[in-house]
This record gives C-alpha cells, sequence and structure tokens, in this order.
C-alpha cells in the first residue's frame, strides 16, 4: 500500500505545482483529475488515509531534505491529506477529536 500511496501523492502535488504555467487548457484538464482523485480517495479506509499520511510526510521529508527545496512543493506536501479531505485533518495529521462534540450532540437531542 506504501508505494501505491508514495506514488499517488507524488502525482497530486505535480499536479498542484504546475498550475502556475498558464495553459487554461492544461489547468481545467488538472482540475478535472484531481477532482477524480478526490472522488475516489473520499472512499478511502482509515488504513489507507494512514497510508496517504505517512506518504506525504515522507514526501515532506523528502522535499526537505534536498539540495534545493520547493517552498511551494513542500507547503503542498506538508498539508497534502487536509488540502484532499478537509474535515478531520490539520496538515497530515488526524483533527483531535472534540470531546465535547458527543455530549453536545446528546445534549441537542443527536441533532
Amino acid at each position: 500500500m506504501d508505494a501505491i500511496a508514495d506514488a499517488l501523492v507524488l502525482a497530486v502535488a505535480h499536479i498542484n505545482c504546475r498550475g502556475d504555467e498558464g495553459d487554461e487548457e492544461l489547468l481545467d484538464e488538472d482540475v478535472g483529475a484531481l477532482e477524480g482523485i478526490a472522488f475516489y480517495l473520499h472512499k478511502s479506509t482509515p488504513a489507507e488515509e494512514d497510508a496517504l499520511a505517512a506518504a506525504a510526510e515522507r514526501a515532506a521529508a523528502a522535499e526537505r531534505s534536498s539540495r534545493r527545496p520547493d517552498p511551494k512543493r513542500l507547503r503542498d506536501y506538508e498539508s497534502w491529506m487536509e488540502e484532499m479531505f478537509v474535515i478531520g485533518w490539520v496538515g497530515n495529521r488526524r483533527a483531535p477529536e472534540d470531546p465535547d462534540a458527543e455530549q453536545n450532540a446528546a445534549a441537542d437531542g443527536g441533532s
């Protein structure tokens, strides 16, 4: 699973980071590709999400240790999971559970 996660993180980062080239047709195709990838990633199991987060962290570490780290690519790797999944992630780490969320939901009648 790690090899697939590594490849996916690198591919998405590549698409995200080349968007400044100004070719509108290319940008439209990139957006379509990213939307398709995001659609399928939202069906990931927690174990698959963990593999993706680990892959993003490996990519960020590799970028940081390169001779000339690319700031844009590094930012992309460091926030990969949050950008892909939005809810439940801070950077590449799972967001802490809100200990009051369950209690507040029960107090509100479960809504």
